[in-house]
């Protein structure tokens, strides 16, 4: 299945899934980086502009991406580990949801 952004570029299935294991692997190490006090903000940060870049290419994947780019700006803030740990794995669970939406 092939991917169209709105800026007419095309991208097929392996591609996005290879970018999409990328953002998950990106939003994972913002474990380690919060549990070790590196730079966690600056990592987050990255993720937040591509999927505001991903919001405006990828129209159909809007929803997905707010929701996203929510609980990502959410983390900025969160002082609980055990709670910032969790979202960090809902974030995961909806960039696999991209992911799988692509194969319908």
């Amino acid at each position: 299945m092939t991917k169209t952004f709105s800026n007419g570029f095309e991208v097929n299935e392996a591609p996005w899934n290879i970018y999409i294991k990328q953002k998950k692997n990106q939003v994972f190490k913002l474990l380690p980086l919060k549990e070790e006090n590196g730079e966690w903000n600056k990592q987050l940060s990255i993720i937040l502009i591509e999927m505001r870049g991903l919001s405006i290419l990828s129209p159909q994947d809007s929803a997905a991406a707010i929701s996203i780019m929510t609980k990502l700006e959410g983390l900025v803030a969160e002082k609980s580990f055990p709670i910032y740990r969790k979202t960090v794995f809902e974030i995961i669970s909806l960039l696999e949801t991209l992911q799988e939406k692509r194969k319908e």
